[in-house]
């Protein structure tokens, strides 16, 4: 039953990549893109969006840090489970991403009755949803955004709300919303009872595997870590620097984890172009 619900879901994303985003013109820009290949030894080829990789995964202990109604708060979830698909459009390598979170707790403050509930922009439980963009590691200088090799930098992923992209000649990181994070109105939640928080912003996914260009693996590691990381990513003109935050309550919050994701089909590498 989990395997035919993982495939159904699966092949619901191959519709959707499919319909939005087949259109997409080629591009000779810098990306950095996704490739695949079937054999070992092949030099492989772009991963088009009629023809996306699927993939499906887990994650370890999920740590999520903010402050809300003048408290510092830790929720822990033990893992998450995730399923999703990666492919290209016209600017850079692309991803969707579903994750399914088990029961949440409250760390700090010490709250053990306390158990708040994730809901996606479309009111599923536990569950939430992403769009990712393959960029490069940005080190804050404007010299290395108009350096026209990127090989040398590290990929990683920024992940931004469902239903928002970054589009040709964007100046900015597209805006939007992850879900929300509610609460129970019970006394073991104490100062945190009955407040409902929208989950906005941005936050960076760094690859540990593959780590750099041109390594190819059936497997993706992710990893994501406390504060903000500068990033560039390219619009189709030129690249942008971007700093990717997570908000919470439209204040700075840090989603830290690491997830394994193993590919359904071929094995991948990320290029430049």
């Amino acid at each position: 039953m989990l395997e035919q619900t993982r495939t159904a879901w699966l092949g619901l994303l191959v519709m959707l990549v499919a319909g939005g985003i087949a259109s997409s013109a080629a591009s000779a820009g810098p990306g950095p893109f996704w490739y695949h290949r079937e054999n070992a030894g092949e030099n492989g080829v772009k991963i088009q969006a009629v023809s996306p990789e699927g993939f499906y995964g887990t994650g370890g202990t999920q740590t999520l840090k903010f402050t809300i109604a003048g408290t510092a708060v830790t929720q822990t979830a033990p893992g998450v489970k995730i399923t999703g698909l990666i492919w290209n459009n016209n600017l850079q390598g692309q991803a969707k991403l579903r994750l399914k979170f088990p029961p949440i707790k409250v760390t700090t403050p010490n709250l053990p009755e306390c158990q708040p509930e994730v809901f996606s922009q479309k009111g599923a439980h536990n569950v939430l949803y992403a769009e990712g963009h393959l960029a490069w590691a940005w080190n804050g200088e404007k010299k290395q955004l108009e350096e026209q090799k990127q090989e040398a930098q590290n990929p990683d992923i920024i992940f931004v709300p469902p239903g928002t992209q970054i589009q040709q000649g964007a100046s900015a990181l597209p805006t939007g919303t992850f879900g929300e994070i509610k609460f129970p109105a019970t006394i073991g939640c104490g100062v945190l009872a009955g407040i409902t928080a929208a989950i906005t912003g941005s936050t960076v996914g760094h690859l540990i595997q593959p780590e750099n260009v041109n390594q190819w693996s059936n497997i993706l590691r992710i990893s994501t870590t406390e504060g903000t990381q500068k990033q560039h990513f390219w619009n189709g003109e030129k690249f942008i620097g971007a700093e990717p935050g997570l908000l919470l309550a439209a204040l700075p919050a840090s989603l830290i984890g690491e997830d394994t994701l193993e590919m359904l089909r071929q094995e991948v590498a990320v290029r430049e172009s």
